[in-house]
């Protein structure tokens, strides 16, 4: 069985640890890639006024959600740890930790609107509910997207000797 202690690469002693390891900077562009498509397709129709969604919109929608949601759940096993709040040492900022947070609560919630719609549990005023929520969630999800990402530069930028 693989324990935690396994999976955490710690630096050595003299070696900083690591904003963010390696394969959760890849986990963050998997999740990110999967959020443009579908930030493109989605808010993109919603925006120029042609929603819903059909043909080949829809589909790329539907194929860019595992993309994203995979994304989403790697993040939140490889960014945690940094984004505790209180964590010692950590190179994140409190905006940046609450912008993480955010974003993992908001792509749980677009995530469950769009799967639980596929299941009759809900009657049609229950799907309508669902449909909103997706589309004002994703909305929050794609500005603290953008807002995360903002932060991050502007650490990299402090991080960064002129």
């Amino acid at each position: 069985m693989t324990t935690i202690e396994q999976i955490s690469q710690k630096p050595t002693e003299n070696e900083p640890e690591p904003a963010v390891p390696a394969r959760g900077k890849l986990a963050y562009r998997a999740m990110l890639a999967g959020a443009l498509v579908l930030a493109a397709t989605g808010i993109g129709t919603f925006v120029l006024g042609k929603a819903p969604m059909t043909q080949w919109v829809l589909m790329a929608h539907v194929t860019a959600a595992p993309l994203f949601a995979v994304g989403l759940a790697l993040v939140a096993l490889t960014w945690a740890e940094h984004c505790r709040f209180g964590a010692l040492g950590s190179r994140q900022s409190g905006l940046g930790k609450a912008l993480l947070w955010l974003i993992l609560a908001c792509g749980v919630v677009v995530i469950l609107s769009g799967v639980v719609p596929m299941t009759p549990l809900f009657g049609t005023p229950g799907q309508h509910a669902l449909y909103l929520t997706h589309r004002y969630s994703a909305i929050a999800l794609a500005a603290a997207l953008v807002l995360h990402l903002l932060s991050l530069r502007g650490a990299r930028k402090r991080e960064r000797p002129a």
